[in-house]
């Protein structure tokens, strides 16, 4: 055989190398079904090898779903044992799959490839996976989800890389792949399910897109490929700014909760705030399923109308206006995200620079006993202004009160009925209950049983992150400190 390389080849390797799919050295796992794409794949990968200075390794899926697919898998094992490329068999009832996780066959098939591509990664050391798709899988599944309705990634449709997966032919047409076995005396395998149309793909790509090429455009094909690009890079773009925009107005408080401050997300425009809510939904979302424009318009809505409301979601996510924040979350059980009430006795330090740490929910508790005078000389606090020195704390986790003014045992402990804290009014001392001071500081009620208070008996004396009592803080008559610091973990 004439050892030049055809003109698909030189095609395939230019794309390659445009799109950076692969990096010298890298071992690559071809998921080979035995069809004129994947083989096709095979063998022009297997030509490129050594310019492109990648390893082959071949795994072919048999679904279960045709009988006779065992001879696909035969004749795939014969070709590599020719080329002299390993090859592994993984054979997996699809169906039986499809019906215990209540999906569609299609569905339950790729997972089963993907995770057998996986293993097989991991077993060689490759880093990538080569898939077959062409142009027209490209515009068949662009016009499906256009079909359905989609946004920036669905017009996008296919891309040449995702993750670890790359698709070295998708910018070939069918018809110049098929013409590249012929030409090079290449048999390959038919699968009669794609004769079918019970698949909506299936009647896209034999009836749909014929008609386009034939009656609308010649070159349809390429051209819907062409609009995909040109929308990928838009969502590329839209993405980037998207990522810009969290920084601006959200907050992840965990893997599971997410807040998006409302004065900020009103500045982004309409299409920034859309795509930052889809973003977060999916974030939230197992596998990303079931969240897309409905949703986000639901969220939509909380923004749009001022007052505390509550929506729920799929995949158990709940969205919820809380004053100037909507926070999303996922809940694991019905009872997820409820505070666990507690109470822990707190001794204070029996001696001057003598410190107590106290393992707490959440987190750490440090009491440190000090003369005020120390923490003068150390410039820690202000000798001329103590409610100045309150004032520049940056730090809301970490509290000076008068230790002269303090029982030996404290509580360490979250609300309760009667809860108040001392402070100064125009008229003079007075009290505020904590349930007053959390509605006054738009505290969500959610997470109001979840704060820690430092109390004695009903009189606490500081809201972890938040409000000191007055009779607590530091005058001229104080002598000793008590430095109170809340590590959260």
């Amino acid at each position: 055989m004439n050892e030049r390389y055809y003109e698909l080849e030189q095609r395939v390797m230019a794309y390659c190398r445009a799109q950076g799919l692969f990096t010298p050295g890298d071992g690559v796992v071809l998921g080979v079904s035995g069809g004129a794409d994947s083989v096709c794949l095979l063998f022009s990968l297997h030509r490129l090898r050594r310019e492109l200075g990648i390893r082959l390794y071949v795994v072919h899926v048999n679904h279960g779903i045709r009988p006779d697919a065992a001879r696909d898998g035969a004749y795939v094992e014969d070709l590599c044992r020719r080329l002299e490329v390993p090859y592994t068999l993984v054979e997996e009832d699809v169906q039986a799959l499809a019906r215990r996780h209540r999906c569609s066959t299609e569905e339950a098939g790729r997972q089963v490839r993907y995770e057998a591509f996986d293993r097989e990664m991991e077993r060689r050391q490759a880093r990538k996976v080569a898939v077959a798709h062409n142009a027209g899988d490209r515009a068949e599944t662009m016009l499906f989800h256009l079909f359905r309705g989609t946004g920036l990634a669905g017009l996008g449709s296919i891309r040449p890389v995702r993750g670890r997966v790359v698709r070295p032919l998708l910018g070939l047409e069918r018809r110049e792949i098929e013409a590249y076995l012929e030409q090079r005396g290449i048999t390959y395998c038919r699968d009669s399910t794609n004769e079918s149309d019970a698949y909506t793909r299936n009647r896209i790509r034999r009836h749909i897109l014929p008609y386009a090429e034939r009656e609308v455009c010649m070159g349809a094909t390429a051209h819907l490929c062409r609009t995909a690009d040109i929308f990928m890079e838009i969502e590329d773009y839209m993405e980037e700014q998207t990522r810009q925009a969290e920084r601006l107005c959200l907050a992840r408080e965990n893997a599971s909760r997410l807040v998006i401050h409302v004065p900020a997300f009103g500045e982004l425009h309409p299409a920034l705030q859309k795509g930052l809510l889809l973003s977060a939904l999916k974030e939230l979302s197992p596998a990303h399923r079931d969240m897309g424009a409905g949703q986000v318009s639901q969220v939509l809505e909380l923004w749009m109308q001022p007052g505390n409301r509550e929506i729920h979601l799929p995949q158990g996510i709940r969205a919820a206006r809380s004053y100037d924040r909507i926070i999303l979350e996922r809940r694991q059980t019905e009872e997820a995200g409820a505070a666990e009430p507690f109470a822990l006795p707190v001794p204070l330090p029996g001696t001057l620079g003598e410190s107590r740490v106290c393992e707490v929910p959440g987190g750490f508790l440090r009491l440190t006993r000090w003369e005020k005078k120390d923490l003068c000389d150390k410039k820690i606090l202000d000798r001329d202004s103590y409610e100045k020195s309150m004032n520049l704390l940056e730090n809301q986790y970490t509290k000076w009160l008068d230790c002269d003014r303090m029982e030996e045992l404290l509580e360490w402990r979250t609300r309760r009925a009667g809860d108040y804290l001392e402070i100064r009014t125009s008229a003079g001392p007075g009290r505020k209950t904590v349930k007053s001071l959390f509605i006054d500081g738009k505290v969500p009620r959610e997470e109001r049983d979840g704060i820690p208070l430092l109390a004695q008996g009903s009189h606490v004396l500081w809201v972890a992150g938040g409000r000191i009592c007055e009779s607590c803080k530091i005058g001229d008559g104080t002598r000793q400190i008590l430095q109170v610091e809340y590590e959260r973990l």
